[in-house]
């Protein structure tokens, strides 16, 4: 599980800004249409980055850039 730079993104961020900070960004996300994981599938918007920066760049962001 930590093979996936998804996970090992999200425990960083929460580490370095709070769980509650994360929780309110992906709050945020949601409402502006980030999906955690797509419809029927194990795998949503957040695995797009190919690195650990670029999924931060997207809980603190959205998908701006992406």
């Amino acid at each position: 599980m930590l093979d996936k730079p998804r996970v090992r993104a999200f425990a960083r961020f929460a580490r370095d800004y709070g769980v509650e900070v994360l929780l309110d960004c992906l709050e945020k996300n949601e409402l502006a249409g980030v999906q955690y994981h797509y419809p029927g599938k194990l795998v949503g918007d957040y695995d797009v980055p190919a690195t650990e920066e670029g999924i931060i760049d997207m809980i603190k962001n959205g998908k701006q850039g992406h």
